[in-house]
């Protein structure tokens, strides 16, 4: 009965009454919780599997990814996690692939941290059947099981979030500089450590933005609103998020945004530096759509023509413009 019950589970097949109830089982046996929890994180990785049609590739992948897991799982219970891997792979049709995974430990709590490659977006589905789209070169790291009161996930980078709805258990996004908790909502965060940038833009419910440093400083947001930091402080404006070709189709949405925010985008997803000679060029106005599979050459190629700037490649990872 309880192996059926993780079937389901690992499926998607569950009610929040059920999911809770399997929980307090796990709860009362410390051994079960703990190869749940391997298993949880294995099948995890089966969605970060290539999207490949071979699935006898994608087999042969996971179980490279679980003998360095060193852990001691029935051959009966592995194999069933096989098969789902291979079936998840061709189900969830992704795009992305993984950069690295670690299991943090053998005791409790347990948890994933994925980093998305260059050039790549991953998308998760995390213990509560919220759904997480990262974006290039950022980093996400949760429990294997929330706890009875919170469901918090780490942020380095951006996400876009769709959060399934749980009155009792508010989900948080912590960053760096802010966190974003909700209940059960839509929203992308933008909070790369190593920018100065953080947004947070919402498509519906609510979302509160607040300080990790000053408590007194919250924003409420509604949706089409979003919250920007603009000389040190949060403000708010209205939003018109336009990332589901990025998160459906890989496809790159740049819409009256300034050059340098567009070539802070693609530092990001690309790994690269730039220096920009001339500091004026960084207010000109950007307009265009890209697909993620474009090299860089090819962005600049095209957004170059209306005679904003010209560029050199100085290096694989240094380009100048002027």
């Amino acid at each position: 009965m309880m192996n059926e019950k993780w079937d389901k589970y690992f499926f998607g097949e569950l009610t929040e009454e059920e999911k809770r109830e399997l929980f307090q089982e796990l709860e009362k046996d410390e051994t079960m919780k703990r190869e749940f929890a391997e298993m949880q994180n294995i099948v995890g990785l089966s969605g970060l599997l290539p999207r490949e049609d071979d699935s006898l590739k994608g087999e042969r992948n996971l179980e490279a990814l679980m003998s360095r897991q060193e852990k001691k799982l029935k051959r009966k219970r592995v194999f069933q996690i096989i098969r789902y891997a291979a079936s998840a792979a061709a189900i969830i049709a992704l795009t992305w692939m993984l950069a690295w995974y670690m299991f943090v430990g053998s005791e409790t709590p347990s948890f994933t941290e994925i980093t998305v490659p260059k050039g790549q977006r991953v998308h998760l589905i995390l213990p509560d059947g919220s759904e997480a789209w990262l974006s290039s070169l950022s980093t996400l790291k949760w429990p294997s099981v929330f706890s009875s009161d919170a469901r918090t996930v780490e942020l380095n980078g951006e996400g876009f979030f769709t959060v399934t709805k749980d009155a009792s258990r508010p989900f948080t996004v912590q960053t760096k500089k802010y966190d974003v908790r909700v209940l059960g909502t839509e929203f992308n965060v933008y909070a790369y450590s190593s920018s100065e940038k953080f947004e947070t833009d919402l498509l519906s419910g609510k979302v509160r933005v607040s300080s990790n440093d000053d408590p007194e400083e919250i924003v409420n947001l509604l949706p089409n609103e979003k919250v920007s930091l603009v000389d040190g402080k949060l403000i708010k404006s209205s939003s018109s998020f336009g990332g589901k070709q990025y998160r459906e189709q890989g496809i790159y949405d740049f819409e009256e945004l300034t050059l340098g925010e567009v070539l802070e985008r693609l530092e990001q997803w690309y790994d690269i530096s730039f220096t920009v000679d001339d500091p004026s060029l960084m207010s000109k106005i950007i307009s265009g759509k890209f697909r993620q599979s474009d090299q860089i050459e090819t962005i600049l190629k095209a957004i170059s023509r209306a005679d904003l700037f010209k560029y050199k490649i100085v290096s694989q990872r240094e380009i100048t413009i002027y």
